[in-house]
């Protein structure tokens, strides 16, 4: 029995560690979405814009209120479809199932 535990313990530990990274989950117009898990199993989501360099100091993205928040040297984007936007967030943090 101690065996088993021990393989199913062994087994699930990748997929543990991987929720702790962000994954890509949708795109939106040219914003990204992505989602990790923390410790209590409750996703946490953001949005940007992919670039080169940090998620901070080079993408454009949403902050925790949903503002944007563009790093010095970049360009704006058009805020035509950050509605949209917000949306898939507010979807992505209502449940794990993104609907």
């Amino acid at each position: 029995m101690q065996a088993l535990r021990f393989l199913l313990l062994t087994l699930m530990a990748p997929v543990a560690s991987a929720s702790t990274a962000f994954q890509p989950l949708d795109r939106v117009e040219s914003w990204l979405i992505e989602r990790r898990l923390d410790e209590n199993q409750d996703p946490i989501c953001r949005a940007s814009v992919p670039g080169p360099g940090t998620w901070f100091s080079a993408r454009v993205h949403l902050d925790a209120d949903d503002v944007m928040v563009v790093p010095a040297g970049l360009q704006r984007p058009d805020e035509t479809r950050l509605e949209a936007v917000r949306d898939a967030l507010r979807r992505c943090r209502a449940s794990l199932l993104y609907l």
